[in-house]
């Protein structure tokens, strides 16, 4: 396996989120008729994620808890509309862009995010009332609410016309636990030549709003103190870790190495890894522990290299 650092050797290839013509029962379908990674022995259910599956240099508490917390901030996306607005091709994938036969459809397509800023707002900040679809039904809409941005790849949700039609799942970990739904609003920003973006959704759940927002902080303050702990070391082992919803089905953690490092003008960076993906994986958080505050690496495709993210800066 190469683990020499390339410049700009990246190679188009094709993206990894899945679609499904025939609603959320292609799901299951697709999970047990997976040609990519049959049987998905090498993805770990978050609840049984342990130590033992750490490389030995990261064997240690403080890397689990990071990785658990990430978790707690992985969401499942699902997209039942497609934007009239997408390009016929980009750069990044090879072929026609992501969804672009599909264009004004309603057919479902689900991929991953992850939680990466929480807002909440009370009366005294005059942002109305909820814009959830609770609330916008309700004679009663609540005033005090809450955003949640969420980080995934831009052809999984492209502008705010998808984002309106889009619902994140939060802990949907195991057959026992659906999950909690966030309402998908607006764009906030979108790259879509990197394959990167940033959305809003919003809740009246302040139990869940306010769990988000710790386990964000939580994530930051870890990540920060793993980066410094193992950047002395040099990136020997080049561990790459991604929290996914493959298949569209439950939360899993995959854990690889990153075998390229891309970089285009001396500006943006990417890489190509080994860390097992598959067809729902798409715009699921990359980390890369020794390169730990970057939150804008969302899982993209795959190609004949292997799996790839989307950019972000250099110094990230």
């Amino acid at each position: 396996m190469e683990t020499v650092e390339k410049k700009s050797d990246f190679v188009p290839g094709h993206h990894e989120a899945e679609i499904c013509y025939e609603g959320e029962a292609d799901l299951h379908k697709h999970y047990t008729g997976c040609k990519k990674n049959p049987g998905h022995v090498n993805f770990i259910p978050v609840d049984d994620f342990n130590l033992d599956h750490l490389p030995s240099r990261y064997c240690d508490v403080i890397m689990l808890e990071v990785i658990k917390t990430l978790s707690a901030l992985t969401v499942l996306i699902k997209v039942n509309y497609t934007s009239l607005e997408r390009p016929m091709s980009v750069p990044c994938f090879s072929g026609q862009y992501p969804f672009y036969n599909t264009r004004g459809s309603d057919v479902l397509r689900t991929g991953t995010g992850r939680v990466h800023d929480v807002v909440k707002y009370t009366e005294s900040d005059n942002k109305g009332t909820c814009p959830c679809g609770k609330c916008q039904h309700s004679d009663t809409p609540s005033k005090v609410w809450g955003e949640a941005w969420v980080v995934t790849a831009t052809h999984v949700v492209f502008d705010d016309s998808e984002a309106r039609q889009t619902m994140c799942v939060v802990g949907y970990d195991d057959e026992n636990s659906l999950g909690v739904s966030l309402d998908g609003y607006k764009v906030r920003w979108a790259d879509i030549y990197g394959d990167r973006c940033r959305f809003t959704c919003v809740s009246c759940d302040l139990e869940l709003v306010d769990e988000l927002d710790k386990m964000r902080r939580r994530f930051n303050f870890l990540r920060g103190k793993v980066k410094d702990k193992y950047k002395r070391f040099g990136d020997v082992e080049k561990l790459a870790v991604i929290v996914s919803h493959p298949h569209g089905c439950l939360k899993q953690v995959s854990v690889g190495q990153w075998t390229h490092r891309h970089e285009r003008e001396g500006l943006y960076t990417k890489y190509t890894y080994t860390t097992c993906t598959c067809p729902g994986s798409s715009g699921a958080h990359v980390y890369i522990p020794v390169y730990g505050w970057g939150w804008r690496h969302p899982h993209s495709g795959s190609n004949s290299v292997g799996n790839y993210c989307g950019e972000d800066g250099v110094l990230l």
